[in-house]
């Protein structure tokens, strides 16, 4: 027996587990995020070879749906839809095969990606009424002509008879939601190997997901109804001497978008500044979260956004002692967790930490962060605050994020 996946479950599967933290396999963002600890200077080493879709895909059988039997033509009464005619194990074998992913995992349940296929063939009278005659008419064939041209006739004949029809479906979610889902036609000799006749639709469905992007982050995020980040956040080109190298979503709309500052002159010195989305609900009477102008703005926060805000912070300082004792550091906090204050525009907190070691330069990491609308803008640079304060004031004061999405409201009204 195989593990069955019900479409009749995949909304209150989805709706549960929506916000749960990235598994493993999940696909990175080209432009990793800043570690709460700068790593030392290194050589750039030659990236290892990866596959075309550097996900890792779980893939299940299922029931064909009502579009698939409609394709096969289950609806008139001549004709009979047989399901699982190629076996999940033939299409799961080509998968592995073909190495279009970085790892499928059959009927697996820890990838964000889940690949989900139904497969009928149709079987109706009209063709097996065909075959007969075929048969039949090879029989006075054999009496009639020489056998080289029988054998050829014979061979011709075999092949048609032969060809089946068949119908596949395939459907890709992500955390449960589907994103996507075709229907593909194939013709296939019967008499070829179960796993050769699951290449075409794969081929054909490969094509499909290449072609438009299914496993990129912007597909995702529309689909899902995320935030548009490419067309709705706004940072500034440069912040004092640093330039704004790229801006890049990750592949998980909860952790939104991160953007890269360089400095023209010491490459170690990073400004990251990363948008992603109150997971909580939001506190609509805190005024930093309504629309007002710079002069207007009342930026006090409530006690709730103090209390989020604080938990990033902690979240970054349990990070960073994690790396500092894997690598023999002494982490300590330069500056408490401490209020930073952009006036006219958010009140936002402020850590900075500093790791020491007996025979290496101190390391200084300072993260700022901030809500604005319903979107938590967190500042991450690689030296002292000293220098980072003025970078934060002008981001902030610059920033202009999206609205909340139609995501995010949904997995809200769920929100205790």
């Amino acid at each position: 027996m195989f593990p069955i996946f019900s479409r009749s479950g995949w909304l209150l599967l989805a709706l549960a587990s929506l916000c749960a933290p990235a598994v493993y396999g999940q696909q990175q963002a080209v432009l990793s995020e800043l570690p709460v600890l700068p790593e030392p200077s290194s050589l750039s080493a030659p990236a290892p070879e990866v596959p075309a879709i550097a996900v890792s895909l779980a893939v299940f059988s299922t029931y064909p749906s009502e579009t698939l039997l409609d394709a096969c033509g289950d609806t008139e009464t001549t004709q009979d839809c047989i399901e699982d005619t190629i076996t999940p194990e033939a299409f799961i074998s080509a998968l592995i095969a073909k190495s279009w992913f970085t790892e499928i995992k059959p009927f697996g349940n820890d990838s964000d990606y889940e690949l989900l296929i139904a497969n009928v063939a149709k079987q109706d009278e009209t063709s097996t009424m065909s075959r007969a005659l075929s048969e039949a008419l090879l029989e006075e064939l054999d009496e009639e002509l020489d056998e080289e041209l029988d054998e050829e006739l014979d061979e011709e004949l075999n092949e048609e008879l032969n060809e089946e029809k068949h119908f596949t479906e395939l459907t890709l979610q992500w955390r449960g939601i589907e994103i996507d889902s075709l229907v593909i036609s194939s013709q296939v000799n019967s008499n070829e190997t179960a796993t050769k006749k699951a290449i075409e639709p794969l081929l054909s469905w490969y094509k499909h997901a290449t072609e438009n992007g299914l496993f990129t982050p912007e597909f995702l995020y529309h689909a899902l109804n995320a935030s548009d980040y490419g067309n709705h956040l706004s940072v500034p080109e440069s912040l004092g001497d640093f330039t704004r190298l790229d801006t890049q979503l990750y592949p998980d709309p909860f952790k939104g978008s991160i953007t890269r500052y360089t400095h023209p002159f010491f490459e170690d010195a990073l400004v990251d500044v990363t948008v992603y989305p109150i997971l909580a609900k939001l506190d609509t009477n805190t005024p930093s979260n309504q629309r007002k102008t710079a002069s207007t703005a009342n930026t006090e926060n409530s006690a709730r956004t103090d209390a989020l805000l604080h938990q990033q912070l902690d979240e970054d300082w349990n990070k960073a002692d994690h790396v500092a004792h894997a690598r023999n550091l002494t982490l300590s906090q330069a500056q408490p967790i401490s209020p930073f204050n952009v006036v006219g525009f958010a009140n936002g907190w402020r850590l900075a930490l500093k790791a020491e070691s007996a025979v290496d330069d101190p390391i200084f990491a300072t993260t700022y962060v901030f809500t604005r609308k319903d979107k938590i803008v967190k500042v991450a640079t690689t030296f002292p605050s000293d220098f980072s304060d003025n970078l934060a004031h002008e981001l902030i004061a610059h920033i202009t994020v999206p609205e909340e999405s139609m995501l995010m409201q949904q997995v809200r009204a769920m929100l205790k």
